[in-house]
């Protein structure tokens, strides 16, 4: 029984660190237009949350929070390898068309 609990606590930690590939989504092109960036960060996003989701599913208790911090681990990693900037200033962006409406 310990042996199954540490390979599969290997497993789990194996399969967080491995993080969207940016690569997979691909950048809009020049120019970029708002509509195409918006759709790009949407794309990294969703891409994030589902190597998270695949690595933890069910989230349900102790899975859940690890799931979180998952997703936290990958933007920041997806964000620093992001060859525009965008998903990086993705919150950035968000917050200042709320604060000019």
């Amino acid at each position: 029984i310990m042996k199954r609990i540490a390979i599969l606590s290997a497993f789990a930690f194996s399969a967080a660190a491995s993080h969207a590939d940016p690569v997979s989504v691909l950048p809009p092109k020049a120019p970029i237009t708002a509509e195409a960036a918006q759709v790009y960060v949407d794309q990294l996003e969703k891409a994030v949350k589902e190597v998270c989701v695949d690595a933890y599913a069910p989230l349900v208790g102790f899975a859940y929070l690890s799931y979180q911090a998952c997703v936290k681990e990958t933007r920041a990693s997806v964000a620093k390898d992001d060859p525009t900037g965008l998903y990086a200033h993705r919150e950035s962006a968000g917050a200042t068309v709320i604060a000019a409406k």
